[in-house]
């Protein structure tokens, strides 16, 4: 093979996305193994968007979108959750959808400990799956930043809730919220050389009309004040719940 050949080559295979994937990714990772049950796992019609370089690795800004035509009649998302390959806990973030959402579009922001692969696991309620992956360059460590020492117990504190200001009659519209929480990992230590306990916001309960629609669980892979957006078919008497660790709630409507 000629010089010009050879680097054309190169180029190529340089080129492909991070999408491209062989079954030994993701199966290397015994946590998402183990969480694939269905004998084909899909591609087609699940999107994961990160930064190809995250400067900091504590607050990286990570979307999933899913293309619900894929879905088949009386089929919808039940399930979409995201893993890491080099975190200390791979588990980042998981949103079980308790009904049908015409728009599955997700946001959120995750923290990565070092240069790493992330999965997007989607699963319907009739048992089908969806994979996807891409990689990430991280400068800075996301779960061993320097910051507060205080070992003291976390409270959650001022959520806050943005609601759309001009829906559309049958379109789904974007809802965000954030509540103010460190996240404490168990992974970092104070200047004496004392481990900072964990501290974790558990969970985010979304309630439509006093019926659950979404559960997100948060992990360690979480960003501190963690951050949500979700695209909902309804707005009105929506009611957020908040859970951490000790049992604690916050509740609020918008």
């Amino acid at each position: 093979m000629s010089v010009r050949r050879l680097l054309a080559a190169f180029a190529l295979v340089s080129c492909l996305p991070a999408t491209a994937q062989t079954a030994s990714d993701w199966q290397r990772l015994a946590p998402l193994a183990q969480t694939v049950k269905a004998e084909e796992v899909l591609s087609k019609g699940i999107d994961l968007t990160l930064p190809l370089v995250a400067e900091n690795g504590a607050a990286v800004p990570l979307r999933v979108n899913f293309d619900t035509s894929q879905l088949a009649e009386s089929e919808f998302i039940r399930s979409i959750r995201v893993f890491s390959s080099g975190n200390p806990n791979s588990e980042v973030i998981d949103f079980h959808f308790e009904a049908p959402f015409s728009r599955v579009e997700l946001s959120t922001r995750i923290r990565l400990s070092e240069s790493q692969t992330v999965f997007v696991l989607a699963e319907s309620n009739q048992g089908r799956q969806w994979l996807n992956q891409r990689d990430v360059r991280v400068t800075v460590s996301g779960c061993l930043m320097t910051g507060d020492d205080s070992v003291e117990a976390a409270a959650m504190s001022t959520p806050r809730i943005a609601l759309p200001r001009n829906t559309r009659p049958g379109e789904a519209a974007e809802v965000r919220t954030l509540i103010n929480h460190p996240m404490e990992t168990g992974f970092r230590e104070t200047a004496a050389g004392d481990v900072i306990p964990q501290q974790l916001v558990e969970s985010l309960t979304i309630e439509h009309n006093n019926q659950p629609i979404l559960l997100v669980k948060f992990h360690t892979g979480t960003s501190a004040n963690p951050f949500v957006s979700v695209f909902l078919d309804e707005t009105d008497n929506l009611l957020f719940r908040w859970e951490d660790q000790r049992g604690e709630r916050v509740e609020e409507k918008p």
